[in-house]
């Protein structure tokens, strides 16, 4: 019995065509469902008067740093007056806008002192200034710079742990908390809160881990990955692959149909040659006895 090998390779070409098409549908599909919601647009009054609380926490933590108090606190009420009539909306969240107002009322409590102290006004100005630029440099904010400071601290951390040096485990862990409480309002702001509220905790457990017991050193040191890898995911470094997803193609859909037209060539060439293998017959078995 003879039969024709093209219908064979038609229905091979066929599911393989099948198969490629689904492979596009599944690719279309992920790409429509990792879409992201729209982020909410800032109107031209708001981003102006962000703009300018940026401008007036920068002037304070200049006038900070000349000493200039009474400067300090006229910037200050600018801040404030600003803020009161600044709406949230689109530039953080309420956790990030509770952290903004709260860095102000704590930034008049020390400029407003009886005896003001130079080093806490000069603290309180920049943990002011870097809470503002947050507010409106939402890719490339000022902390982003306090990286490294925030790294040694951990190394310090861990190399005192292993030494088992109890005065310097507590210098590095009042470092590590000093550094981080003047980044706190702008994390609050730029960064997801529970990340931040992780990064707390795992602060506040080393600072308890300093009384100098072989425990203690022990805990410190099995704390410093997980210290790393929070920071890294809240700067978004090499670390926050672990956690952020895996970035697609700038044109998804038009990437997957290229991908998919050269398979579909490949599927094409290959149900050809099937349907051309042994010059277009197949052998066909019938009681024993072989016919082309």
């Amino acid at each position: 019995m003879t039969v024709f090998g093209d219908r064979r390779g038609r229905r091979v070409g066929f599911l393989l065509l099948l198969a490629a098409v689904c492979l596009l549908g599944t690719g279309c599909a992920s790409g429509r469902g990792k879409e992201t919601p729209p982020q909410p647009q800032l109107s031209e009054a708001q981003r102006q008067q962000a703009e300018l609380l940026n401008q007036s926490a920068e002037e304070l933590y200049q006038k900070a740093l000349q000493g200039d108090v009474s400067g300090s606190r006229t910037s200050l009420i600018q801040i404030s007056d600003l803020t009161t009539g600044l709406t949230f909306e689109g530039l953080t969240t309420v956790e990030g806008m509770n952290a903004l107002t709260q860095t102000i009322t704590e930034a008049k409590k020390v400029f407003q002192a009886v005896r003001y102290q130079p080093a806490e006004g000069q603290v309180s100005a920049a943990k002011l200034r870097l809470a503002a630029d947050a507010l409106i440099h939402k890719n490339q904010p000022l902390w982003l710079q306090h990286y490294k400071t925030l790294q040694e601290d951990v190394n310090a951390l861990e190399k005192s742990a292993a030494e088992g040096s109890r005065e310097a485990l507590r210098q590095s862990a009042a470092d590590l908390r000093e550094h981080i409480g003047l980044l706190h309002p702008s994390l609050l702001i730029s960064r997801d809160g529970a990340d931040v509220a992780k990064l707390d905790s795992l602060v506040s457990f080393v600072g308890t881990q300093t009384d100098g017991s072989a425990e203690h050193y022990r805990n410190v040191q099995n704390a410093a990955a997980p210290l790393r890898q929070t920071i890294d995911k809240l700067f978004m470094k090499k670390e926050a692959t672990a956690y952020l997803p895996y970035p697609e193609p700038p044109h998804p859909i038009l990437w997957t149909t290229a991908f998919g037209s050269v398979i579909l060539a490949a599927l094409a060439f290959a149900g050809w040659r099937l349907s051309k293998k042994d010059g277009g017959l197949t052998t066909v078995r019938r009681g024993g006895e072989e016919t082309f």
